[in-house]
């Protein structure tokens, strides 16, 4: 029932694998400053007339230089934001036509969870980064200057499950921006590219760092790429970002790729070749590859944690904590609300209906704790410990 309010109180608030890109960039890494760029490329960190060449394998391509491509990149990614773990924070990934680039943008809240991402459907075939050093970034935040009030990461995974477990980096977009700007006069379309290479990668689980994890080997390909915001720092124990920054966010995008440097000194230039975008399964494809249990849990996962109930659950929190409501005045309050869009007699209906429908969501949700959580949490405990007692390695628990 308070789901019409909470827009208007937050606006108030604040095999080998085969390669799958054949687009190569050859780019010089430069040394010293050089006369301003007016394309729309990545600026460089620094120019000279011989630098080290570097060579740039786009996978996806926001830019102009072909709209089939532009639009396969975008259509490629899925949102992968806190609502799997009750949060209310929401993002997309969007094609911006006649722009040179595409809009990763959203509204990233603490309440519940603290992230925002987005990650490829998974690859028909795995991408092949051998020979390749790490993954590149081109892009700009536009929505503030604060980028470093927030944990910005790429993700990468080396297998086709779609489990918890993936390998993940930090980035530092901050510099990268600032870097940008030293070396470019034309403030206002500076690009900034960003590298991560493989060996900062680490394996996770969620956003802790999983201890004696494997390093990362892509040698058997790269099944599915993906970038996250969020509060919380990458750590063995959770560790969130001092002075995080929610609310709104907005991060263009021209190409996300792979790097490979060559350490030989050339006369720097910029070699540019087709471009291929890899395929990915469709959604469908995508669900009907999930494990048999995955596939069981999943609808009633929805059931039990609806995106709209946890929004229901923040605008009824901010009612009565920030407001001073109780509880039946906020719910008088959602009534007039939706009063103005429906009438008086269908918005008593509708809360009525929404209320009886999240009682008894709450109702089953303490049954399966008791009957499920609660002694899972036990063995799992149980199990842990033993398993400590023989020497043995302990994957962290994620409440930790």
């Amino acid at each position: 029932w308070t789901s019409h309010a909470f827009s208007s109180i937050s606006s108030s608030t604040a095999n080998p694998a085969r390669c799958n890109s054949i687009r190569q960039i050859t780019h010089a890494r430069n040394i010293a400053p050089s006369s301003p760029r007016t394309n729309h490329r990545a600026t460089p960190t620094t120019t000279t007339n011989f630098a080290l060449q570097a060579t740039y394998t786009p996978v996806f391509d926001f830019t102009l230089n072909d709209p089939t491509t532009k639009q396969k990149s975008a259509s490629s990614f899925e949102r992968i934001d806190d609502a799997i773990m009750g949060g209310i924070s929401l993002s997309s990934l969007r094609d911006i036509p006649d722009q040179p680039y595409a809009s990763w943008s959203g509204v990233c809240r603490t309440d519940g969870g603290g992230f925002c991402g987005m990650r490829t459907q998974p690859f028909t075939s795995p991408l092949n980064a051998t020979n390749q050093e790490g993954v590149y970034l081109d892009c700009k935040l536009v929505s503030d200057d604060e980028a470093n009030r927030r944990m910005w990461k790429m993700t990468v995974r080396t297998d086709s499950s779609r489990g918890e477990m993936v390998y993940q980096a930090e980035y530092d977009l901050q510099k990268a921006m600032d870097e940008a700007k030293k070396n470019d006069d034309n403030d206002d379309d500076v690009w900034a590219r960003v590298i991560v290479p493989f060996d900062k990668f680490q394996q996770v689980r969620g956003p802790k760092i999983m201890p004696d994890g494997p390093k990362l080997n892509v040698t058997g390909g790269i099944f599915q790429i993906g970038m996250t915001l969020s509060k919380f720092k990458m750590a063995q124990k959770t560790t969130v970002l001092e002075d995080f920054r929610p609310g709104f966010f907005d991060m263009h995008i021209q190409g996300i790729g792979f790097y490979h440097d060559q350490g030989v000194a050339i006369p720097a230039k910029e070699q540019i070749l087709s471009s291929s975008v890899p395929d990915t399964l469709s959604k469908k494809e995508a669900q009907k590859k999930r494990p048999l249990l995955l596939k069981m849990i999943l609808p009633i996962s929805k059931i039990l944690f609806s995106e709209k109930a946890n929004r229901r659950k923040s605008a009824m929190r901010i009612l009565r904590e920030e407001r001073n409501m109780s509880r039946s005045k906020a719910i008088l309050f959602g009534i007039r609300s939706r009063k103005k869009s429906m009438g008086i007699f269908p918005s008593i209906i509708k809360s009525l209906g929404i209320i009886s429908i999240d009682s008894f969501r709450a109702v089953i949700k303490n049954v399966l704790k008791l009957v499920l959580v609660y002694p899972f949490r036990v063995v799992g405990a149980f199990v842990r410990m033993v398993k400590q007692m023989l020497g043995m390695k302990v994957k962290p628990s994620l409440r930790e």
